[in-house]
């Protein structure tokens, strides 16, 4: 009996350690497998060659739908690319995305070619549109801009679309060009659009029109937000095409979007740009120049890529070479270290100054203004940058300082946090900190103040959102071809 019940015992035993070890083995699995990334899906369309001679040939429209097809790619994005489609490849294609979007996260379509509207309702042009002998048969194939909205747009997943939509009139002299209607905006979508309401887009002399040419320089670089990538996409544009093409956008998006808020850059490479950058005049006063509209970082980075092939000379005198030579047997963190000292060099002379004869003051405001536009790439601030350093800046650094779960050492502004803040990429906070100006008093006859209901209805005016900005003026009459609003 006892050797029995000792051989289940062991029996008992063994299962028992057998269920451990697979309970053990999973939990250590779950516990290593990191989440992950949602799928970006994007959607990129060029149509080149019509069938009819009526719609004009469009030499970059391919060309345009390749390049950014291939910088999508760079930033992750699930790229699903047609160029001359037919009416049947566009439903195709549409098919095909629509089958991927329970894993997306996020959804852009890019558009190039022929579009036109027709008493408000945008369409854009297959390749094989017949001629356009009258209403009915040019839009009977063609694709509604607002459906391809419906199908995509949702308030769960952010969808973005960028219209560079072209350029000539095939009914003649007698319908009237005026670029595409203003359209419904879905819940959390963005759309931009090629140029202002009322005018055309052109094609461009070089390999891609000027809207994609400035949304390829811009869509690439690390930590820049999808509003301030229109902004330069914006003024860019129209520098290139001096001042006939203004791009337009529309957003009812629900949080801010980053193109490249997963890169992370090289601590170590940064600062050997910056450091090869400040050791030549000419790229020195370059790096200048864009810090007149860009933060640091970007600014580096937007001179680093067009002085690639420049081969800069070593800093003079007896100053050490940059920092990337220096650390390549250098621990990370030791490497970081590095790095920060080298920048903090640089940025002592580059932002605050070298000269006695400035003012102290100037020079305080200055780094104060550099330190909130990097908290802003960094997506911590999202007040005004002006230079006054006030309780927004101290909440915006301090939950800068939160989440990189580092102790502040000072709430003041100081060339050291500067160097700090360039050299980290991405988007640091996840909910900026913004804070709300303080209600102003209700001057009355009788005092300072006002109390009772006069006061509550004003407390209730402040507090009810503001009204939109009104609407461009009505372009849906007649039928525009070309240019998008």
């Amino acid at each position: 009996m006892t050797h029995r019940h000792g051989f289940f015992l062991r029996i008992l035993l063994l299962m028992l350690f057998v269920i451990l070890s697979t309970v053990g083995v999973r939990a250590a699995v779950e516990q290593n497998a990191l989440p992950q990334p949602r799928n970006r899906l994007a959607i990129v369309i060029g149509n080149t060659n019509y069938q009819s001679k009526r719609l004009e040939h469009l030499a970059n429209a391919v060309n345009d739908a390749t390049k950014l097809s291939d910088s999508l790619k760079r930033l992750n994005f699930e790229v699903l690319t047609g160029t001359d489609l037919t009416a049947d490849g566009f439903a195709k294609l549409f098919r095909d995305a629509e089958a991927k979007l329970p894993e997306s996260s996020a959804v852009l379509i890019f558009y190039a070619g022929h579009g036109m509207q027709v008493q408000g309702e945008n369409y854009l042009l297959p390749i094989d549109t017949p001629d356009p002998e009258n209403l009915d048969k040019l839009t009977a194939h063609a694709v509604k801009l607002n459906d391809v909205i419906a199908k995509f747009a949702s308030r769960d997943r952010q969808t973005f679309i960028f219209l560079d939509a072209c350029r000539n009139n095939p009914l003649g002299s007698g319908a009237n060009i005026n670029g595409l209607a203003q359209v419904e905006v879905g819940e959390n979508t963005f759309v931009a659009f090629a140029t202002q309401p009322g005018n055309v887009t052109v094609d461009g002399t070089g390999e891609n029109s000027p809207f994609t040419t400035a949304l390829l320089k811009n869509v690439e670089i690390p930590g820049l937000s999808i509003s301030d990538m229109m902004i330069r996409v914006r003024n860019e544009t129209e520098a290139l095409t001096v001042g006939r093409q203004v791009p337009w956008d529309q957003s009812n998006l629900r949080e801010q979007f980053y193109f490249t808020e997963q890169q992370m850059l090289d601590p170590a490479q940064l600062s050997a740009s910056l450091s090869r950058i400040l050791s030549d005049p000419d790229a020195k006063k370059k790096l200048q120049i864009e810090l007149a509209s860009n933060d640091l970082q970007t600014a580096v980075l937007i001179v680093g890529q067009t002085l690639r092939s420049v081969e800069l000379p070593a800093p003079s005198g007896g100053s050490a070479g940059p920092v990337g030579t220096q650390v390549a047997n250098l621990s990370p963190t030791d490497s970081v270290a590095v790095a920060r000292q080298s920048v903090v060099s640089g940025l002592e002379t580059l932002i605050v100054g070298a000269s006695a004869g400035e003012a102290q003051k100037d020079k305080a405001g200055d780094l104060a203004r550099s330190i909130q536009t990097e908290l802003r790439r960094l997506g911590c601030y999202r007040m005004q940058v002006d230079g006054d350093w006030g309780t927004g800046s101290i909440r915006a650094l301090t939950d800068y300082y939160k989440n990189t779960n580092q102790v502040a050492s000072t709430t003041e502004p100081t060339v050291g946090l500067l160097g700090d803040l360039f050299l980290r990429s991405g988007r640091i906070c996840k909910q900026p900190v913004i804070v709300k100006a303080k209600p102003a008093k209700v001057a009355s006859d009788n005092g300072p103040s006002q109390t009772g209901p006069s006061r509550k209805a004003a407390k209730r005016a402040q507090a009810a959102p503001q009204r939109p900005a009104a609407p461009p003026p009505d372009i849906s009459g007649g039928i525009g071809i070309g240019g998008v609003f």
